[in-house]
This record gives C-alpha cells, sequence and structure tokens, in this order.
C-alpha cells in the first residue's frame, strides 16, 4: 500500500467516525437481467455496499416482481417505463437529496432519460456500461437458451417500425435505420425524442443534461452486442454506412442535449473496458467507477428533523462545523496528494 493509500484510508476511517455518509447510488440492469439477480445485479449491490459502508443503493425494478422485471426489459413502452421509475424515485425518500447512478446497457440509456425528462431528484454522477446512445442498427443478439429474448428478437426484425413493434418491443425504440433516417424520426418513439432529433428541440432536455456533475461513458472493446459497438460513445453511422464520431455530429456540434457544454467543462469522460458486451470484472468496477466516482463523502442538506434541532446547542453547532470542514479538508487533501 503507497503512502497516498494509506493517508486516504486514515481520512475514510476519520469520516466514518463523523459520520459523513455517500451519495445513494440508483442502479438500472440491462436487457435480460432483473434488479436483484444474485449473479449480476446483486453482486454489484454487494461490492457497492462492501466498499461503501452504509451507502443506500436502490435497483431499479419495473412491475411488480422480479419476472415482470426481466420480462419489462424485451416488452413494453419505454416511455411508460421511464414515467413509472420517475415516480418511484421521487417517492423513495433517501434519495430526495439525489443520488449517483449507474445504467448497464439499455439501462444507462433509460437512466438518461430519467435525467432529461426528470431529474427529480438530481443525478449527479451518471454512468453508463454499453449503453445504446445513438441508438443500435441491428436488435442484440440472444444466449442460446433465452426463449423471451428469442421471441423478441423475431418481432422485431420483422418491422422494427411497424404499429405493434414500435410501441410494445423494447430494443425496438432504440433501433435506428440509418439508410431510413426520416422513418425513423417518423416511427420510433422514444430515441429521436431523447436525443433531440425532432424539429423542435426540448430545451429541458439539455438543461437537465447538462446539470450533471460527470457523465462517463464506457465502451466494451470486443462488444458485438451492441451494433456499432461506439453508440455507446454517441458514435454512429451515417447514411453511407461510415462511423461518425460524437465530435461530427450534429448532436454535438449543435448541442441538441448539453454533451458539448458538459465536454467544454471537462465534465463527459470517455472509458474503455476490456472484453465482450458487459463482461467487466470487479476490479475495473472499483477502480474505475467506485474509486473516482462514487467514494467522494458526502454531507446530505440538514433534514425536516435536524431543522428541530436547537440552533443553539453548541454541541450540534459544533458536529455540523466539524463535519463541514473535515469534508473540505478530506477533498482538498486527495487533490493536492493526487496533484
Amino acid at each position: 500500500m503507497t503512502l497516498y493509500q494509506e493517508i486516504k484510508q486514515i481520512m475514510l476511517i476519520l469520516l466514518a467516525t463523523a459520520k459523513i455518509s455517500y451519495r445513494p447510488i440508483v442502479l438500472w440492469h440491462g436487457m435480460g437481467d432483473s434488479c436483484c439477480n444474485p449473479e449480476s445485479m446483486g453482486k454489484i449491490i454487494e461490492l457497492l455496499e462492501q466498499t461503501l459502508p452504509g451507502v443506500y443503493v436502490y435497483s431499479i425494478m419495473v412491475g411488480e416482481d422480479e419476472n415482470e422485471d426481466k420480462k419489462s426489459g424485451f416488452f413494453g413502452n419505454v416511455n411508460n417505463q421511464v414515467a413509472e421509475v420517475c415516480e418511484v424515485l421521487k417517492a423513495d425518500k433517501q434519495l430526495k437529496y439525489g443520488f449517483n447512478a449507474i445504467g448497464f446497457s439499455q439501462g444507462g440509456l433509460f437512466l438518461r432519460a430519467y435525467v432529461q425528462r426528470c431529474n427529480d431528484p438530481p443525478v449527479h454522477n451518471l454512468i453508463t456500461f454499453g449503453s445504446p446512445h445513438q441508438g443500435v442498427s441491428d436488435i442484440p443478439g440472444c444466449e442460446i437458451n433465452d426463449g423471451l429474448c428469442q421471441l423478441m428478437r423475431n418481432i422485431a426484425r420483422r418491422g422494427a417500425y411497424s404499429g405493434y413493434v414500435r410501441t410494445r418491443v423494447v430494443s425496438a425504440q432504440y433501433y435506428k435505420d440509418p439508410t431510413r433516417l426520416d422513418l425513423y424520426k417518423q416511427q420510433n418513439i422514444f430515441l429521436p425524442d431523447i436525443n433531440n432529433e425532432l424539429e423542435v428541440k426540448n430545451a429541458t432536455y439539455k438543461e437537465n443534461l447538462a446539470s450533471l456533475n460527470t457523465l462517463v461513458l464506457i465502451r466494451f472493446t470486443e462488444d458485438v452486442t451492441l451494433k456499432p459497438r461506439d453508440s455507446a460513445w454517441f458514435s454512429f453511422y451515417d447514411e453511407d454506412g461510415e462511423l461518425q464520431d460524437l465530435y461530427n455530429t450534429p448532436l454535438y456540434i449543435e448541442d441538441w442535449i448539453g454533451l458539448r457544454q458538459l465536454d467544454e467543462e471537462e465534465r463527459l469522460e470517455f472509458k474503455e473496458a476490456e472484453g465482450a458486451h458487459m463482461k467487466f470484472d470487479l476490479d475495473f468496477f472499483v477502480e474505475e467507477v467506485i474509486e473516482p466516482y462514487l467514494q467522494d463523502p458526502w454531507i446530505p442538506p440538514k433534514s425536516a428533523k435536524m431543522r428541530l434541532i436547537k440552533q443553539g446547542s453548541k454541541k450540534e453547532k459544533f458536529l455540523r462545523n466539524f463535519r463541514t470542514r473535515l469534508n473540505i479538508l478530506f477533498k482538498s487533501f486527495l487533490e493536492l496528494i493526487a496533484g
């Protein structure tokens, strides 16, 4: 352990003693997964709770149970699902002062939609793993033994823009045929709106996304599920089939959703994870996600109960000042050491 790591560990112990907590975390899983699968999201939740003692983690579930949640990743109206999640998160009292958000695959796209459309309570850092931000040019593949996914894929491939499919098959709602962009804008009920590609721009979408502290976009080096894999970095094919990076798109140049503002203010970050789609290891998650974006100590605003505490109480006043000063000292110290 380096001197920096030792000092950081000591400071974290001091902060824990002072009862300084971590910002809550919200997760949204990908297609074919569920909120609480012990082999996937369950491991992430466990890792977060072990690494950040006392942190509140909420894993989004759409529907009444895990089975409905998994099914909703294949079938349903994404606009309705996002609206449902907006209500659920707003009603959660433990999230009322804001949270960090992590989205996996399509869950990252849907969390971005939450930020742009609702953001109440607000998201601080948004981290997305292999998310189809610019859509997909082909319906994502399936595991051989996943019958529900195979059914979804067969239906979607028959006509992603047809009446039934476009409102009920989830992946069709971010399907983007680069050779038929006019049809895509007319018939796709979700992605053209959330990317502000329609003629009338929604200023709130840009304002809300630009309010993030940091937007982190993680791409998988060997991703063949997401086509193109660079959609995770907001890149996509032009009408000639050539991959066009974010910086050459109207989305960035005209700053339709605030990406350019985030980038120019150094709040847009691009990362790569080695391997196939969603096949990252937990060490990567700790080093590239938890440590840089989730580990900062956080003092939530005073609760209603705290406001009732007698302002003249010397003990309470001392503790409030101590926690505030310690938080500032810790952040300044880490910046000094890192520099």
